[in-house]
């Protein structure tokens, strides 16, 4: 079972490589788009003076056209804390365990209503229980996220999480938002702060499921 997952993650991850690409190729070609297009144009007779004032603000309103919306490349840095209780498959005695890490967001922002992107982490937690001993989180995941009004964010996806030694599919949700964002002027490029919150479930053999969640202070370009 954990075979088929971790091959369809990795297909999940070459989709959002491709993806990534065509954002990249699709940006490189806007860029050089205005570029040809200026290259071509005939030179034209010098304008009277009473029009040069008007040109200034015409040519800022033809600059603000050109800044559609379109794929582009994604990325997103973040550290958080977070914690979960682990307890023994017919137990009822657990542990809570404390939980600190680290995420990258490497992807493809579509359009300015939806992104995809690969989520890998690296963490610590402290923990001591039955299977699970305390040690380093490795994990992957390929997220799916919805940006609402250009400051609130919903996303969903599907990892792979290794706790130390055991190792489990991982769900996830996400949620969050840009208290402080910026627009670019000259592309479609949204950037600044981002505050969220994560929740992983992991399924792991001997324990009960692991049920994580994570809050989380860090940058974002989309």
């Amino acid at each position: 079972m954990n075979q088929f997952v971790v091959e369809g993650l990795a297909i999940a991850l070459v989709l959002t490589g491709s993806a990534l690409a065509q954002a990249q190729e699709a940006e490189s070609s806007a860029t050089s788009a205005p570029s040809a297009a200026e290259a071509a144009a005939p030179a034209e007779a010098p304008a009277p003076t009473t029009a040069a004032a008007a040109t200034p603000a015409a040519a800022a309103g033809d600059t603000n056209k050109l800044v559609l919306d379109g794929p582009r490349f994604r990325f997103g840095v973040s550290g958080g804390a977070g914690f979960f209780t682990a307890a023994p498959e017919g137990s009822s005695t657990s542990i809570s365990c404390t939980y600190f890490g680290a995420d990258l967001r490497l992807g493809a922002q579509i359009n300015d209503l939806i992104g995809v992107y690969a989520q890998p982490t690296l963490g610590y937690y402290t923990a001591d229980v039955g299977v699970l001993a305390a040690g380093g989180l490795v994990g992957m995941a390929v997220v799916a996220d919805v940006t609402i009004i250009d400051r609130f964010f919903v996303g969903a996806g599907i990892g792979y999480t290794v706790y130390n030694s055991p190792a489990g599919i991982t769900p996830i949700l996400r949620i969050g938002g840009y208290p402080l964002m910026s627009h670019s002027d000259q592309k479609a490029r949204r950037k600044g702060l981002m505050l969220g919150a994560d929740l992983r479930f992991t399924s792991l053999e001997g324990l009960k499921t692991i049920v994580m969640p994570t809050f989380n202070v860090g940058y974002e370009a989309f």
